[in-house]
């Protein structure tokens, strides 16, 4: 609970929101935390007063261009070959219900010709 309190007071102070929030967070520490932020706020002000910002050389910045657009492609890629097998695979089930209602239809067509040809029989004898 105690590094909590001072790791969300430091965060606060860092990220330098206000310093009210900061404030609070102290109110509730003992006088061995509030030393001890103190110090953490001190060690992160000097850290931040000797960083110098950096900036990405030009030749990561096109490399990571290309690699950002060769995942991009390939996901394209990708999702049209995934497409095109469902559009695939939707032509053949179609065609197979095609085909299984034609030999449906010429099944009951030969039992119906069979029926009527033994009736006709039937009669006729």
């Amino acid at each position: 609970m105690r590094e909590e309190k001072i790791a969300e007071a430091l965060a606060i102070h860092t990220e330098r929101r206000s310093v009210g929030p900061v404030a609070e967070q102290m109110a509730d520490l003992t006088e061995e935390e509030h030393d001890e932020l103190a110090s953490l706020i001190g060690v992160a002000d000097r850290l931040e007063m000797r960083m110098q910002p950096v900036q990405a050389s030009p030749a990561f910045v096109r490399s990571l261009g290309q690699e950002l657009v060769g995942a991009a492609e390939q996901h394209i890629a990708k999702r049209r070959r995934r497409h095109r097998i469902a559009v695939i695979s939707a032509a053949v089930a179609g065609a197979v219900v095609s085909i299984a209602s034609v030999v449906g239809g010429i099944v009951v067509l030969i039992k119906w010709l069979r029926t009527r040809t033994e009736a006709r029989q039937a009669s006729t004898a």
